[in-house]
């Protein structure tokens, strides 16, 4: 039995050799903090990148609860976009490469200032989006973005 008790290869391959394998590489931008829990802040795979949560905190380093935030939803929404702009471009993407965005927001009454904002980050072809009323790990923090971009995609 060539995989031991399985009755198939794993994820539905045909054989085991290592080059037929996704790769799987993390992302740690320069200028972006190193993340404050034991996740990554990106992971490539192939040409499929997922980024963590990103607030207007994520470039500052040192103990997370010291770092000072803007307090504007329109601040807070381009640093992190900034922010989430580094983490593609690291993984040799853009931001036309997004196609997915999760934003959080601590009050649901920010969405337009804050739509207004990820406008003119995504102008072309807009990732779709899903947001949700959250309650974020510090009281000053407005907004989180979570995203993923298939690197080098194009618009079809």
């Amino acid at each position: 039995m060539l995989f031991g008790k399985m009755s198939r290869p794993p994820m539905g391959r045909s054989d085991t050799r290592v080059a037929d394998m996704p790769v799987k590489k993390i992302i740690q931008p320069a200028g972006i903090a190193e993340a404050v829990g034991p996740f990554s802040r990106a992971i490539l795979i192939d040409d499929h990148l997922y980024i963590a949560g990103t607030t207007a905190l994520t470039h500052i380093s040192g103990n997370y609860y010291d770092r000072a935030v803007p307090s504007s939803i329109e601040e807070q929404t381009r640093l992190t976009l900034e922010n989430i702009r580094k983490c593609v471009e690291a993984a040799g993407g853009s931001m036309n490469d997004i196609f997915k965005v999760v934003i959080m927001l601590k009050d649901p009454a920010d969405y337009p200032r804050m739509n207004a904002v990820r406008a003119e980050y995504f102008r072309s072809a807009p990732p779709i989006s899903t947001c949700f009323r959250a309650e974020l790990m510090r009281e000053d923090i407005l907004v989180e973005m979570d995203a993923e971009a298939l690197i080098g995609a194009r618009l079809g």
